[in-house]
């Protein structure tokens, strides 16, 4: 009977080092993705996360495909930047809940600005388990002594954000005291390296659960 119920416990154990290997960071760099123009609704994916565009267009590709912008600074590769006041949209493809630890991101001026701008803030939205809006933003690095504005990495206060079942990526404006998004088609951003971790379903936590208290019971009834 000992035997067996090691056996149990073993199984359980398994089962828990299953969920940690599911539980695993993903980095979404857009390497894989084809340099395009993507316009409202249109998709891709990578590395099992669908994107959506939301609004009027966005790019993959590198700085230097930039023509009708100021390219951001201090990122040699390929990266998605969303124009016009658009958004990006964020989903796995299997429907597993996510959370986010860590993006990079850039303002996108449409030429060159005065040293020191803070244009704007970054804007994340998501969809948590419970089907509750969570929201946060950050501010976009300063322009530089030449007026230009650089990539900077983003995980401080990711964390409140929780588990979520789809996010949203997008950019708003200072006007004054308020950062706005619709801004006359100002609001743009780069964004790359956006580092998810997948999360199981509540429901595997609670099958695994179960399966351990129908051990522990089993093991208190034969004694």
């Amino acid at each position: 009977m000992r035997r067996q119920f090691t056996r149990q416990v073993l199984s359980c154990a398994f089962g828990l080092l299953g969920l940690m290997a599911q539980v695993q960071a993903v980095t979404v760099d857009f390497e894989s993705v084809g340099p395009d123009l993507y316009f409202d609704s249109d998709t891709f994916s990578e590395n099992g996360y669908q994107f959506s565009v939301i609004g009027d267009l966005g790019t993959v590709d590198t700085a230097a495909a930039f023509v009708v912008a100021q390219a951001p600074i201090g990122n040699d590769t390929q990266f998605y930047s969303g124009f016009n006041d658009s958004m990006l949209g964020l989903a796995s493809l299997d429907g597993r809940p996510f959370r986010l630890t860590s993006f990079d991101a850039a303002f996108v001026a449409p030429e060159p600005q005065a040293p020191g701008v803070m244009a704007g803030r970054i804007v994340v939205s998501g969809i948590d388990l419970l089907d509750n809006t969570v929201l946060g933003s950050w501010d976009f690095a300063a322009s530089d002594a030449s007026g230009l504005f650089a990539f900077q990495s983003y995980s401080a206060g990711l964390a409140s954000l929780g588990t979520l079942k789809s996010a949203t990526f997008g950019a708003c404006l200072y006007v004054g005291n308020d950062c706005v998004n619709p801004a006359d088609n100002l609001a743009q951003f780069s964004l790359d390296n956006i580092n998810v971790v997948a999360v199981p379903e509540p429901s595997t936590y609670a099958l695994l659960a179960l399966g351990l208290a129908a051990v522990a019971l089993r093991r208190r009834a034969s004694r």
